[in-house]
């Protein structure tokens, strides 16, 4: 059997990958406050409401913490050695995991760098994955 970087698809996250495969960023929010939460649940995790809704939000955060893999975690990236993960605080308050091209270079994002997030698809076939890109003042 061959490991997969194909994510897992079924109902409670289904929204998100339909967006990325539009190359949109949706995350479920709460119906109640409006606030955005990841990852996905059926219910709100706010105590001010159930209901949970999907929405567009806005692709722009601060990186939080970053890591580079000189070794592959997955298989499936072992030829995009090294490669780094960011965690990414959005600015609608969720914090998502995100891939870094070429972390080594200069200007890549560090902590505290402001960047984008993108839908890329890095290997054929292969699945969109959530790249942090710099923005430059």
């Amino acid at each position: 059997m061959s490991e997969s970087a194909d994510p897992i698809v079924n109902d409670l996250n289904r929204p998100f990958w339909d967006g990325a495969a539009e190359g949109r960023l949706i995350l479920p929010h709460c119906a109640a406050t409006g606030a955005a939460f990841w990852p996905p649940s059926p219910i709100s995790p706010y105590p001010a409401g159930r209901a949970v809704e999907w929405r567009e939000v806005d692709p722009h955060g601060t990186v939080l913490a970053s890591v580079i893999y000189r070794r592959p975690f997955q298989k499936a990236f072992a030829g995009r050695l090294p490669y780094g993960i960011a965690m990414v605080a959005l600015d609608c308050g969720s914090r998502l995991q995100a891939h870094v091209h070429a972390p080594d270079r200069p200007g890549a994002p560090r902590s505290g760098s402001r960047v984008t997030l993108n839908w890329e698809v890095l290997s054929e076939g292969g699945p969109p994955i959530l790249v942090a890109t710099p923005i430059l003042n």
